[in-house]
């Protein structure tokens, strides 16, 4: 009965909006408003929201400030982790609203969320007073089956940081907004009102930017530069793209009042962030990497990241969402077809659309034949087991579209489904067949 009203009442209609709200009204009111005792930090963009979430958690938790995370992949309370098994962003405000109560009563001084625009849009965060409001960036045609067009799911964004200034304000606790000065939407977040504004870049002028960068394999190591101060940051993330994040979070983290001293003390204890570039690793001379990265901007960082760090093939196994605009999927082609030497195109999460629809809409955007450096292996187990056993010394195999999530959504079916297990499974299994070269 609830999935015939869901597909009779269209997701932007007034009811289901109406509802939405009613919904996070009482939520707040149940569990007493918790955000009022918390300093909110919310981040919002199109990619990299996650991480940076992740980061600034670590950030704040290492500089000694007790502090709660939500974020798509996992939730923290303190030193506590709990999967995010939701498949959510931003979950409902009833779950929401829980875990901040939990913070409180945990006695953390602050919490992370990482924000969508569909959270923005149905009202999920209501009676959360937000004081730090973060935009990593904004790009692709990102959601516009929701949207419609990218100048609303530009003011949807836009929302969190208007609503910064007329929301609660706590004692001693300024509303403060911080914003990628690279970004081609920051003029646009720059004139909203705010008691602080921070930025960061990697290009532009801005409070937060690095000079002298070094990317490895293993590591980025760069000079942060502050007005008025330098600090030699060597931190366990791979790719320019984390920059932006980590730049980010640093912001974050000193507009809190964590020294930067401990700032670049601590992220060298970094241990990485699941599903975002993890690497699985049983000693084999190819490079396995699984990351989230399913939409355009995210697949063209990691696969510039990869070319830089690869001596050999990078090996791209990837296939499209389903509820997503088929520009979405002809933009990530091209950027796979220019930039990877071997696609493996496969089922991600095709929830109700048919994965062969999906397929096709790709393939009318990879400009070369089946066999010619392209396959597609619709069994997503299968694709990556080929592409693993295909990898030779110096090649890199990047699994993408999935990255931390646990359950495959392929019609009405749940399937327990792990990228990162799938890798090892057949790594263990090619290790024990003695058919996988191992590093001296």
């Amino acid at each position: 009965m609830l999935s015939f009203l869901r597909k009779l009442v269209p997701e932007r209609s007034w009811v289901r909006l109406t509802y939405h709200k009613f919904s996070a009204i009482v939520a707040a009111m149940c569990f007493r408003f918790p955000a009022k005792k918390l300093k909110v930090i919310a981040v919002t963009g199109t990619s990299g929201k996650s991480t940076t979430v992740e980061l600034i958690h670590f950030l704040l938790q290492s500089g000694g400030k007790k502090c709660g995370a939500l974020s798509t992949i996992q939730f923290h309370i303190g030193d506590e982790i709990f999967s995010n098994i939701s498949l959510r962003t931003t979950l409902r405000a009833w779950k929401t609203q829980k875990f901040l109560r939990k913070m409180v009563s945990e006695k953390c001084e602050c919490a992370v969320l990482e924000v969508s625009s569909h959270a923005i849009d149905q009202h999920r965060i209501w009676g959360i007073p937000v004081d730090t409001a973060v935009l990593t960036n904004i790009s692709d045609n990102e959601h516009l089956d929701y949207h419609g067009d990218f100048a609303d799911y530009v003011r949807t964004k836009m929302q969190l940081f208007q609503n910064l200034n007329l929301s609660f304000r706590k004692p001693h606790v300024p509303k403060q907004i911080i914003l990628n000065a690279d970004d081609p939407q920051y003029d646009r977040f720059r004139d909203i009102a705010a008691d602080q504004f921070w930025t960061f870049a990697r290009r532009n002028s801005a409070d937060f930017r690095p000079s002298d960068v070094k990317l490895s394999a293993q590591k980025t190591e760069f000079l942060l530069r502050v007005p008025n101060h330098e600090e030699k940051i060597s931190v366990p993330l791979v790719g320019a793209h984390n920059l932006e994040n980590l730049l980010a979070a640093i912001a974050v983290a000193r507009s809190a009042k964590v020294d930067l001293g401990a700032i670049a003390k601590n992220l060298p204890k970094l241990r990485g962030i699941p599903g975002r570039l993890e690497s699985i690793d049983r000693g084999q001379k190819f490079g396995v990497v699984v990351d989230f990265s399913y939409k355009p901007s995210a697949l063209a960082a990691i696969t510039s990241a990869l070319q830089q760090i690869t001596k050999g093939k990078l090996i791209v196994v990837w296939g499209g969402a389903g509820g997503r605009a088929a520009e979405n999927w002809h933009a990530c082609a091209e950027i796979l077809d220019k930039k990877s030497d071997e696609i493996i195109l496969t089922t991600d999460d095709p929830g109700d659309t048919d994965p062969k629809k999906i397929a096709k809409e790709i393939s009318k955007k990879i400009n070369r034949k089946e066999g010619d450096r392209f396959f597609e292996i619709e069994d997503r187990y299968e694709a990556i087991r080929y592409a693993i056993y295909a990898a030779e010394p110096g090649d890199t195999v990047l699994i993408a579209g999935r990255g931390h999530e646990k359950i495959q959504k392929i019609g009405k079916k749940n399937i327990v489904f792990d990228d990162r297990d799938v890798a090892r499974e057949i790594l263990e299994f090619a290790e024990k067949q003695n058919l996988l070269e191992k590093k001296k």
